[in-house]
């Protein structure tokens, strides 16, 4: 799944690509962000495509009803599965009533497992050619009762992996759904049907994506600043020449 990416793009680098207002909305770039650290993003809507919004990461639907049911249902709606968000009750309405998203990106993270997990190499993971690129989501907008507070949240959609993905993210074989540049007004579009909203939600082509393994400092505990530019520069492990062989 996606529980860890970047967007180290500048404001006006987001502004120009994707032909879009970011007026002074807490926007900071990053080179690795936690999703469990619930960090807001800027999104772009299919009510709002014209401007960016500030979103938190970890899905909140609109009808929970208090703050200590909102904290842990957002542990488990990081991402959402596309083959299921027409029926599961966290992600159903959002997807019915086109509450859909752009989740700008300039890479992603995850993890190949050998031994039962018991030894693991991170990868960082990038789309060829596209210094930025697009996740799908979903978002929600849910009323904090107490306090009148409305909170906008996001998902990530995931979908079946490819070959290239398979191989990293051997535990699971998923990826992130990755709309590609010449369809990202299309996802936007408020109108599409099931099956429109279901044809995007397919795996990116292996030829688009590129990645490499990087250093163990991302889940080094000792280490507790990883938003910097060394998390994702190029490590080299011997061993995987064996393990792969």
């Amino acid at each position: 799944m996606c529980y860890h990416k970047q967007d180290k793009a500048a404001m006006a680098e987001l502004s120009e690509r994707y032909r879009a207002v970011m007026h002074d909305i807490g926007y900071q770039p990053t080179w690795y962000e936690n999703g469990f650290d619930f960090k807001p993003s800027p999104l772009l809507t299919a009510e709002q495509p014209g401007e960016f919004q500030m979103m938190n990461w970890g899905f909140i639907p609109w009808w929970i009803k208090s703050v200590p049911e909102a904290i842990q249902v957002r542990l488990k709606t990081l991402n959402c599965i596309s083959e299921e968000m027409w029926d599961k009750p966290a992600f159903r309405d959002s997807a019915r009533e086109g509450r859909r998203c752009l989740i700008p990106c300039t890479g992603f993270y995850e993890w190949r497992w050998f031994n039962g997990g018991k030894v693991k190499y991170p990868y960082f993971v990038s789309v060829r050619n596209e210094p930025i690129f697009s996740l799908a989501g979903l978002w929600s907008s849910w009323t904090d009762k107490t306090t009148g507070e409305i909170r906008y949240t996001y998902t990530v959609l995931t979908t079946r992996a490819n070959t290239l993905m398979e191989k990293i993210h051997n535990s699971k074989k998923r990826m992130p759904v990755i709309i590609p540049r010449e369809y990202e007004r299309d996802w936007l579009n408020p109108t599409l049907k099931p099956d429109d909203v279901n044809a995007f939600c397919e795996p990116a082509a292996n030829d688009t994506l590129e990645a490499w393994t990087i250093s163990k400092m991302i889940t080094d505990r000792k280490v507790e600043d990883k938003d910097r530019p060394e998390i994702c520069q190029k490590f080299e492990y011997p061993e995987l020449t064996l393990l792969d062989s």
